[in-house]
């Protein structure tokens, strides 16, 4: 009952702020700007951002193959393990917000900018980031020899590597999936309530975007629930 009160209360004041938000934009001297005066710029971060995660993700890798390439033992192997554990995270990470950044970068030059070179790029960065996120995967093998993982290429690898983990992971990862789900939620619902003000304040409809949002909440809500229910 306290968690759901929390999310009805963070909901509404991501509502109110994202309202006050949007009618400063809608008032504002950027609301008549075209996309053209700072596509250059937008283009620009997006592009320097995804290098960034890029190059990030392969300095961990490095990092953890020089680690993996060191004979320890005792108290230095533990704290190699620990650290080869967070490094591994922080490349996931950057690889998993590679995808959507180069999406919206292709997306921002096909709706609006039409520049083919950069949808070209970003198309890459995709194919990019998803091997790089395949060949990461591999990393878990070499960092765990003595455990029977399963191989990245393994159909149901999500569930295999679930199974083959302890008790004690089982739950860090439950936890943090549980989370993301309360505050995908949120958000989307958040996401919603942005959307409708601006149809309110522009007078251009956003009720597909708001419907899709929806049916993904429902269909996300659904699974979630029939899942734990069926226990």
């Amino acid at each position: 009952m306290k968690k759901t009160l929390q999310m009805i209360v963070r909901i509404l004041v991501g509502g109110t702020i994202g309202f006050f938000v949007m009618y400063w934009i809608m008032n504002s001297p950027l609301e008549g700007l075209a996309f053209s005066h700072y596509s250059f710029i937008v283009n620009g971060l997006l592009l320097v951002i995804l290098v960034g995660l890029l190059l990030f993700s392969l300095i961990r890798y490095r990092q953890i193959q020089r680690l993996l390439n060191q004979s320890l033992t005792g108290d230095a192997e533990d704290v190699a393990d620990q650290q080869m554990y967070r490094w591994f995270s922080d490349g996931t990470l950057s690889l998993n917000l590679t995808l959507p950044i180069s999406l919206a970068l292709v997306s921002v030059n096909l709706v609006l900018d039409q520049q083919l070179p950069l949808v070209v790029i970003g198309t890459t960065l995709i194919v990019v980031g998803l091997v790089g996120s395949i060949h990461f995967q591999t990393l878990v093998q070499q960092m765990y020899p003595e455990r029977n993982l399963p191989d990245v290429s393994e159909t149901d690898y999500g569930m295999k590597l679930l199974a083959a983990s302890d008790d004690g992971e089982k739950h860090i990862m439950l936890e943090g999936l549980y989370k993301t789900h309360s505050v995908v939620n949120m958000m989307l619902i958040v996401g919603i309530i942005l959307l409708l003000f601006y149809s309110l304040l522009t007078s251009t409809s956003q009720l597909f975007s708001i419907f899709v949002i929806t049916l993904i909440l429902i269909v996300s809500n659904t699974k979630y629930y029939f899942s734990i229910r069926n226990r």
